[in-house]
């Protein structure tokens, strides 16, 4: 059910307020262009402003710019439509999954978001108007060939082996392809930021790849082997010098890879509903593509976070060695599964490893049973290959499906049968 305008607005307006008295930042991630104060931390659980002050005392704050909104409409004259009001068009792409075309703007100076939303939904008939969210990437020892958080599972050799020729997708930062441990991968890289943004750091995207592709012989092995991955960059390095994606970049990112025929889209990253971002997930998700999301880091007290609470994506939560959740994990009806995510051994962006926490690793895990299940049944509905997967899962916590363990952890004995 979709909300009118009016009341939207008046959720938008609250979380603005909220986010200037410091008491929706666990739970709200919006572009630094939307309020000039949030900051964003990112999920692997790995910030305020400061002003000079004179001799009287009075405190200098720079002036925020001016909000940034994203539009989706069904052609691109209303892109142009919107344009010759006075609303400055910074990017516009074609989103061939959905057919709609989407433009990211900054407001007008005369105009709230509030009267933007009204304006604009009386000018171009069926547009989707949303503020341009931000998204922020969301630690099980291995030596000698012995990977706990793989036995914590069930992971196996023949399990590792067994998805050749399956095509995975991945939305995260950067990922450096001459790591040691991605030598011999298929590994093609999908940029689809605008040429005036910086490119996001290597740490996260690095980390997720190698854990979901990297080489059996390495300090740092993956779950799989014989896949191709296609990793789209679609994180910027902000001018704080923190991790982000917008909407308008993760729905590029989403479309670009759906193009690409993947069997499973891996998203280790969290932050708010975005009306955008739901039409273009669903849209992946009714042509088959399983799209697996982490849960987030804002926290059990947390209202949920998306993509991961959306309507057909795969929500995962992260757990210890000892079956625990992870204390920072976002809980919620939505959670399907925990995977291995609290000191779990993960690999830097250059060489070695380190250990990491938080639900952006615990993603990979399902994301690569996953695409084990669609190697091995190509035609079984998307569905039908996760509810087998939630039958085998170790039920953790209260009987049966809850809020905190979603099914329970993933097991995949005998997965490659």
């Amino acid at each position: 059910m979709t909300s009118s305008p009016s009341s939207r607005s008046q959720r938008l307006t609250r979380r603005m307020v909220l986010r200037r008295m410091g008491l929706a930042a666990s739970a709200v991630y919006a572009a630094p262009l939307l309020t000039g104060v949030t900051r964003a931390r990112a999920s692997d659980g790995s910030a305020g402003s400061a002003g000079s002050g004179s001799g009287s005392g009075v405190v200098s704050r720079p002036t925020p710019p001016r909000p940034e909104i994203v539009v989706a409409t069904p052609d691109a004259g209303g892109l142009d439509l919107i344009a010759a009001q006075g609303y400055a068009l910074i990017e516009r792409a074609a989103i061939g999954i959905v057919t709609l075309e989407l433009g990211r703007f900054t407001l007008p100076p005369n105009r709230t978001v509030a009267q933007a939303e009204a304006e604009i939904s009386g000018l171009v008939p069926g547009a989707i108007f949303d503020l341009n969210h931000l998204y922020v990437p969301g630690e099980l020892a291995c030596a000698d060939g012995d990977c706990q958080a793989f036995q914590l599972i069930g992971w196996t050799d023949d399990a590792r082996a067994c998805p050749a020729g399956v095509t995975i997708g991945m939305i995260d930062t950067t990922v450096n392809a001459e790591h040691a441990a991605l030598a011999g991968v298929e590994l093609k890289k999908v940029p689809v930021l605008a040429a005036d943004r910086a490119t996001g750091s290597a740490v996260h995207g690095t980390a997720i790849a190698i854990l979901l592709a990297g080489g059996s012989d390495t300090r740092t092995p993956g779950l799989l082997s014989g896949v191709r991955l296609v990793a789209a960059e679609a994180f910027h390095r902000a001018t704080d010098g923190e991790d982000r994606a917008d909407t308008f970049d993760i729905a590029r990112a989403i479309d670009q890879l759906v193009q690409q025929d993947v069997s499973v889209i891996n998203m280790s990253f969290a932050g708010p509903a975005n009306g955008v971002l739901e039409r273009v997930t669903a849209a992946a998700t009714e042509r088959g593509v399983i799209l697996v999301a982490a849960a987030g880091n804002a926290g059990p007290r947390s209202e949920p976070l998306y993509p991961a609470a959306y309507e057909g994506v795969v929500a995962v939560t992260a757990v210890d060695g000892e079956r625990r959740i992870y204390r920072r994990a976002v809980n919620g009806p939505h959670i399907d599964f925990a995977g291995p995510g609290v000191q779990l051994w993960t690999a830097a962006s250059v060489s070695g490893g380190r250990f990491r926490s938080g639900t952006s690793y615990a993603a990979p895990f399902v994301s690569a049973a996953l695409a084990v299940a669609r190697a091995r049944e190509p035609e079984t509905p998307s569905a039908q290959l996760v509810s087998a997967l939630a039958a085998q899962a170790a039920d953790l916590g209260a009987p049966g499906r809850d809020e905190v363990f979603g099914w329970g952890l993933v097991q995949t004995e005998g997965i490659c049968r």
